[in-house]
């Protein structure tokens, strides 16, 4: 009994100073510092038992040396389902292909870097710092690296090193042997990575197609918003997950999609000449001859 008190009270304090280191992080972060996290690496956790409170207060939930000794990062509200515990773990790397990679990646990097942290754009030479701010980043706490030439493994590594979030357009031709030169760098200084196709794997991968479009009317109009399917795999996801959103949504970037109506929708087409209509008529009533007066 008294080696489970023990045990419990370890974990509390333990989850104390990482809400505490969390904090000073975060402070840090404003300045463009960085602290080191190793004190908290070498420690075995016990895995608590199903049903029973962790440390984060979440009944149930486990702490494992992968999740439990990162930060977590939020992510977009209508994307929430698609992440192991709704949320993204600080160091870690997620894939973007498909349609829509550039909102995505950008929606994604808004929610990650908050308040506190920075955030850097290589490969996207198009977009521009009002790009950025109508996407919600802070232009005060953003870099925007042309990320090319003789340089770029300097540079990228650089940014690796001493930003929060790390955002690669799909632009940037990397090589394998970069690509998990970063993710080590990312790890260790706990930046998050999000690219566009890499040319490895990464922890999460995200997909989306588009599945419609909306704003145009009878010869008029424009296109304002479109449907998307999200699909995401990786690590801490049995199989895959899904979901459908919309974009551009003012002030957020994505909405959740509306359900789809379950009463099919019809378009009235004029009938054409000598074609046979396809609705129902009427059969034919006789009338009574009428007498002409006079």
């Amino acid at each position: 009994m008294s080696t489970a008190l023990q045990s419990e009270d370890r974990e509390q304090r333990l989850s104390r100073a990482r809400a505490a280191l969390g904090a000073a992080e975060r402070s840090a972060a404003r300045w463009g510092g960085r602290i080191d996290r190793t004190a908290l690496r070498g420690t075995s956790l016990e895995r608590p038992r199903a049903g029973n409170p962790s440390a984060d207060g979440n009944p149930g939930s486990e702490i494992s040396a992968d999740d439990g000794l990162g930060a977590r990062l939020p992510v977009p509200g209508p994307l929430t389902s698609l992440f192991p515990r709704g949320s993204l773990r600080a160091g870690s790397s997620v894939a973007v292909a498909g349609a829509a990679t550039t909102s995505l990646l950008l929606s994604l990097a808004v929610a990650a870097t908050g308040e506190d942290s920075w955030c850097a754009i290589a490969g996207m030479p198009d977009l521009g710092l009002r790009s950025a701010m109508d996407a919600g980043l802070d232009p005060l706490r953003l870099a925007l690296a042309p990320a090319g030439g003789e340089q770029r493994p300097q540079v990228l590594s650089a940014l690796a090193d001493g930003v929060g979030v790390l955002v690669l357009g799909p632009e940037l031709d990397l090589a394998p042997a970069l690509w998990r030169s970063l993710l080590g760098r990312a790890r260790t200084a706990d930046t998050l990575i999000l690219a566009a196709t890499p040319p490895g794997r990464a922890d999460l991968t995200l997909r989306a197609t588009t599945t419609g479009w909306s704003g145009l009317g009878r010869g008029s109009g424009r296109l304002r918003r479109r449907r998307l399917a999200v699909t995401s795999e990786g690590r801490g996801i049995a199989g895959h997950r899904s979901t459908e959103v919309l974009l551009p949504e003012v002030g957020g970037m994505l909405a959740p999609a509306p359900a789809a109506a379950l009463t099919p929708t019809y378009r009235t087409v004029p009938a054409l000449v000598g074609v046979e209509s396809a609705a129902p008529r009427e059969s034919m009533r006789l009338l009574a001859p009428v007498r002409r007066a006079g």
